[in-house]
């Protein structure tokens, strides 16, 4: 049992390959596995208390953890000193930190080598007190599955279904042996291998538990794939409503959540919006104000205002006759956020429910309401600040002082970088283009890469721009922190590029379109969009982000749309699985027909997989069969009314005579005289089919049949009649048959392995046995 339980703990943490990107963490996991199994198998056996077994392994695991981060600061590398045990409580935090700022699939650093280890430690503890110890094997499927539901809920995407199979193996190999141990317990058997092999009959045991433990597997493999799935909509979602079809977007945490939708493998259709403009527009969630030298998130923000009220004037922007355009959002089922989708600046907001809005950013957002499947309408400003406006800015106003706000200590890589690029620059806004400039030109030979590790720590900040290798985050955070470094006021939002034009004024937004860029503070312009992610990305900058001379034409990557403003211009990443735009406006195709015929394959489908209706279908091809055969029709007949009969409950002896099998069901189903005559008909020719020297052809046997067999089912009960219609006599006989052959299917597998192991033995023993001596031939001389 020890054994066992080690190899299960160990089987069980295998699904977490899935959501790590190094796989060599395994074998210190592997260590401790062996490490808390040891430890309990000798001090049971040194007859030490069982409640101190636990303990002493848990003490084991931490002793191996600080092993693994903490050698250096311990005695001889193991023994534990101050510095150790505060090494380790460092470390533990790092790995917590990574686990909130990364998604799956993550780094191994050795905090998240930590986390792996231990919890494999703790696994292979609690596995070895419930299965060993407390002998509660079924206890032990519960931190089994511990690891598996882990990377289950962290996989976006999710996991594939063979990560199911080792800690569900495991589970069943230790069911298995517990119940050969316990049946070991009750003495030795008189079989004659059990006197050979001095081990105690336990084959058959064994055998039925692999069995058992094949069909579950494949059970719980199978079903789930096949049944039909219970998606977000139907177990309700956080604060979200139905829909969703399994593929919502959540912006639970936007800058985490980012990276996620860029990945997600299903470019899902995240809003449309429309403007009578035609102006295309980025849309806009949250803004993340606050960077604490870990990430960038929201700050404290008190809403006390309704948007019904209408939106105050967007800070920092001088007050003149600026452009408004109206646009029309729709927002679809498989997107869910309790912020509202906006342009920036928006300033009329018709909406249902109550939405309340943060002054400063101009961030909507609601109390336990959600935006999924919402429309509403949104009348915002449309800001095009002019170079010399940017250039002629004053010094920013006290109210925006926290947006400089960083860290004591930031990398000297990002503080020299900031100062080498912006060397020169005498004003905040050619600091800010040269910034820009330099992450997506060449100078700073950048490469977009959504498969690039996120975070914004300082060893994440290095790296990025060490490896000049990232996507549209760390461009964004990036730039901000050394614009803030700079002394410009800087800040990052999260949101979507323009889309995809449809035609009529109409942009389709999916969930690749998912974007984060800085906005940074000028005095008389407010809060500014760059674009610091490469221009092979994004296409071409906005106008005023960029000096004259270095603004290069980019072509128009999209002929049938609208000419959009510099201005505007989406980001388009490409990706293989991105879904084609819709038809050009003025000329549209009609609505495919292909969503309904699918809905009718899929109802066609649902009506043959009804039971009754199976069974029916099956009886149809029986008589199909069957031909012109006199004798096949007539036991088609026959197995006809078997079903049936048995389907209304009535008893049926295979080994009766058609006959008196007659004569019963008539009296069971109290036949009247025209279908006991009809009966008689049958089996009269069921008799000669099977009797006669040359069956005769029967007329109207098939008739005759379909009327005894109503007769028949109306004799049933209700519940009888309900019984066979979920659950008939043919499919229940194709389970017998299924189970037959799968038994018949096992059989012969034990037995091959049986012929194996003694021909495996029986090799072994001719080859111990000593060569025959040879025999010499003695010729005798007969007598004279």
């Amino acid at each position: 049992m020890t054994i066992i339980g080690a190899v299960a703990a160990w089987l069980s943490v295998l699904p977490l390959f899935a959501i790590t990107q190094a796989d060599d963490w395994i074998v210190p996991a592997a260590i401790v596995v062996a490490l808390v199994a040891g430890t309990g198998y000798v001090l049971r056996k040194l007859g030490v208390p069982a409640l101190l077994v636990p303990v002493a392994q848990l003490a084991i695991v931490v002793l191996w953890l600080g092993v693994l981060v903490a050698n250096d600061v311990a005695l001889f590398g193991f023994i534990p000193t101050t510095d150790w045990a505060t090494r380790l409580v460092d470390v533990f935090w790092e790995g917590i930190d990574v686990t909130s700022t990364y998604i799956a699939p993550i780094p191994v650093p050795r905090g998240i080598l930590m986390l792996l280890v231990g919890g494999t430690g703790l696994v292979a503890l609690m596995v070895d007190a419930l299965a060993v110890w407390l002998r509660r094997v079924p206890l032990a499927g519960v931190p089994l599955a511990a690891c598996y539901g882990v990377a289950a809920s962290v996989m976006t995407t999710g996991l594939d279904w063979w990560w199911f199979l080792p800690p569900a193996a495991g589970f069943l190999a230790l069911l298995v042996s517990e119940g050969r141990t316990r049946v070991a317990a009750w003495g030795r058997s008189a079989s004659p291998s059990a006197r050979r092999s001095g081990i105690p009959e336990t084959d058959s045991l064994a055998r039925n538990g692999r069995r058992v433990g094949a069909v579950a597997l494949a059970v719980a493999v199978a079903v789930p794939g096949l049944a039909p799935v219970l998606t977000e909509g139907v177990l309700g979602p956080g604060r979200g409503g139905g829909g969703g079809g399994g593929q919502t977007i959540r912006t639970d945490n936007p800058i985490i959540d980012l990276q996620r939708n860029l990945q997600r493998r299903e470019n899902v259709e995240v809003l449309r919006y429309s403007s009578p403009e035609d102006q295309a527009t980025y849309i806009r969630i949250v803004t993340l104000d606050v960077f604490d030298g870990e990430e960038w998130k929201t700050s404290d923000r008190p809403v006390p205002d309704s948007v019904d009220s209408g939106m105050p004037w967007p800070q920092g922007l001088v007050e003149a006759d600026w452009p408004v355009a109206d646009y029309d959002i729709r927002v679809t089922d498989d997107f869910s956020s309790s912020w509202l989708p906006l342009p920036y600046p928006a300033q009329h907001i018709d909406i249902d429910g109550d939405w309340r809005y943060h002054a400063p950013t101009l961030d909507v957002v609601a109390d336990g309401d959600d935006v999924r499947a919402r429309s509403y309408n949104v009348q915002s400003l449309v800001v095009e600040p002019s170079v010399e406006a940017l250039r002629n800015a004053g010094p920013p106003n006290d109210d925006v002082d926290a947006m400089l706000e960083l860290p004591d200590e930031l990398p000297s890589l990002v503080t020299e970088l900031a100062d080498e690029v912006t060397e020169g620059a005498t004003d905040d806004f050619s600091r800010a283009a040269a910034l820009q400039q330099w992450f997506r030109g060449p100078e700073g030979d950048f490469t977009y890469d959504i498969e690039s590790t996120s975070g914004h720590t300082a060893d994440a900040l290095v790296d990025f721009l060490t490896e000049r290798t990232g996507y549209c985050e760390q461009f964004a955070a990036t730039m901000a922190i050394m614009a803030r470094y700079l002394g410009i006021p800087a800040r990052v939002a999260v949101g979507f590029t323009a889309g995809d034009y449809q035609g009529n004024g109409t942009y389709l937004v999916r969930s690749h379109d998912s974007h984060a860029w800085p906005e940074l503070y000028f005095e008389g312009s407010g809060w500014v969009r760059f674009e610091p992610t490469p221009a092979a990305i994004t296409g071409i900058a906005p106008d005023w982000t960029v000096v004259p001379s270095q603004n290069a034409p980019v072509p128009d990557p999209n002929p049938s749309g609208p000419a959009p403003s510099p201005s505007n211009t989406a980001p388009s990443i490409p990706r293989d699985d991105q879904l084609g735009g819709g038809a050009a406006s003025g000329n549209q195709e009609p609505p495919s027909q292909w969503p309904l015929i699918v809905l009718g394959a899929l109802a066609l489908a649902a009506f043959f997989a009804t039971p009754s209706v199976a069974a029916r279908v099956a009886r149809e091809l029986r008589w199909r069969r069957a031909g012109d055969d006199p004798g096949a029709l007539a036991e088609a007949a026959w197995a006809d009314l078997r079903e049936s009969a048995r389907d209304a409950g009535h008893a049926w002896d295979p080994a009766a005579t058609p006959r008196v099998t007659g004569r019963r069901l008539a009296t069971a189903a109290s036949l009247e005289d025209d279908d006991q005559q009809l009966l008689d008909h049958l089996v009269g020719a069921v008799e000669r089919a099977r009797y006669a020297r040359q069956a005769e052809p029967v007329e109207a046997l098939r008739e005759d049949t379909d009327m005894v067999r109503r007769s028949v089912a109306r004799s049933a009960s209700l519940g009888r009649r309900i019984q066979a219609f979920l659950l008939p006599t043919r499919l229940r006989d194709s389970a017998v048959e299924a189970n037959r052959r799968l038994v018949d299917g096992f059989d012969w597998i034990d037995a091959t392995g049986e012929r194996m192991r003694t021909s495996v033995a029986s090799a072994a023993v001719r080859r111990r046995l000593p060569a025959p001596r040879p025999v010499s031939h003695t010729h005798l001389t007969p007598p004279t």
